[in-house]
């Protein structure tokens, strides 16, 4: 049986004792800097190490991202933090976009290189290691594409350690994928608690100011099950008459949500707003969050919610659980049972108290577990541990 790999992986035993070196030079790989939980946490990370004094560099394989998805790149433009956009949107454009990370690490060479999301996993292993930096490629999500299992073994045998953003998505590279056990380590999403969500104004969605809310929030997919949403939530909102269903994000599946917006018993209920940069404001005025997932990662949604005591009811895909923890039972359902995920949804929806209980719960379980700068400082020891005092590779 595999050996369970332990949350916050920063011990001793793991990682060993970070060095005294007080600045490194650390660059982030990411495929895309648009908006997402990946490239989230790739923003969050970068200002943290910048904040502790040490020089980061952003390097994104594909274009600058336009305005309307610029806030991350705005965040890292604030701090003064450096970026690079490789121009990487095509399959074909590989060699090239190798060919100018290449010369970027060769030019002004990292002590560690942090990559996220499959296209830079393989491409800064592709790159990195001929430079002997130690490199560190990020997992974030259980993604059934077995075509992509060969790359991810070889980018795994070629890195210092594979971080993996839950238990769920490590068991699943060990078990699934037969990537090398002895590489995986575990560091999840964290969360600021400390903001406050701002007002919103229902009227100007024409969103009724006294409706109860159903909160969708994610990309329209196939992942994250914009099919069974659009098949079960014209029999959810039949049995929830006060309720009404928003839906915050983009993708291919836009129109079939917006179908079911039309159907005539749904008329007026069902609000599609696109891609939002208020979301938290939403999960405030919302009285539960829908995530009917294929699988996940560890969904950064989730986290989101449960920061602003929002209770949820989600598919038990990766990571969910670990969020959850001892509420899971009762915020989530097995995979694909989707009659029970919208059975739940009714039942939650018409016990005042028993969200009561799940918003406290959620609240208390993001502070003590997933407070954002203790995530972010397990990566910093991290780097700090790979290298010895004159910032070569420590060999183990």
């Amino acid at each position: 049986m595999l050996e369970r790999f332990e949350r916050g992986v920063v011990v001793a035993g793991e990682i060993g004792v970070a060095s005294p070196r007080k600045s490194m030079r650390i660059d982030l790989v990411i495929t895309e800097l648009d908006t997402g939980g990946a490239e989230k946490c790739c923003t969050q990370l970068a200002l943290f190490l910048a904040r502790q004094g040490h020089r980061v560099r952003v390097i994104a394989l594909g274009p600058p991202p336009p305005s309307t998805k610029g806030t991350l790149l705005r965040m890292l433009e604030a701090e003064k933090i450096e970026t690079h956009f490789l121009g990487g949107d095509r399959w074909w454009k590989f060699p090239r976009i190798a060919a100018k990370l290449k010369r970027l690490v060769q030019e002004d060479r990292p002590d560690v290189v942090q990559s996220f999301l499959w296209h830079a996993n393989v491409l800064s292993a592709w790159v990195v290691p001929r430079f002997r930096v130690p490199l560190f490629l990020g997992v974030r999500v259980a993604e059934p594409r077995t075509l992509r299992f060969v790359f991810d073994r070889w980018a795994t045998s070629r890195c210092t350690k594979t971080i993996c953003v839950s238990q769920g998505v490590a068991d699943w590279c060990v078990n699934t994928e037969k990537m090398d056990s002895r590489k995986m380590l575990v560091i999840p999403n964290g969360i600021a608690t400390d903001r406050q969500a701002t007002e919103i104004a229902l009227g100007s969605h024409q969103v009724p100011e006294g409706a109860q809310i159903l909160l969708f929030v994610g990309r329209l997919e196939l992942q994250k099950g914009i099919d069974i949403l659009s098949q079960y939530g014209e029999d959810l909102l039949s049995r929830l008459p006060e309720h009404h269903l928003v839906v915050i994000g983009d993708g291919s599946m836009r129109p079939l949500l917006e179908t079911l917006s039309c159907r005539p018993k749904l008329v007026g209920r069902v609000h599609c707003l696109g891609q939002r940069s208020d979301v938290r404001a939403w999960m405030a005025r919302s009285e539960l969050l829908l995530l009917p997932t294929r699988y996940e990662g560890m969904p950064n949604v989730v986290l989101e919610a449960m920061s602003v005591g929002l209770p949820v009811i989600a598919t038990r895909a990766e990571g969910v659980a670990e969020l959850l923890g001892e509420q899971a039972d009762v915020q989530s359902v097995p995979k694909d049972a989707w009659k029970e995920l919208f059975d739940r949804v009714v039942v939650l929806s018409k016990s005042p108290a028993e969200r009561k209980k799940a918003c406290q719960a959620n609240l208390e379980r993001v502070a003590s577990e997933f407070a954002l700068e203790k995530q972010l400082g397990k990566y910093e020891l991290l780097y700090l541990s790979s290298v010895d005092d004159s910032g070569k590779l420590k060999r183990k």
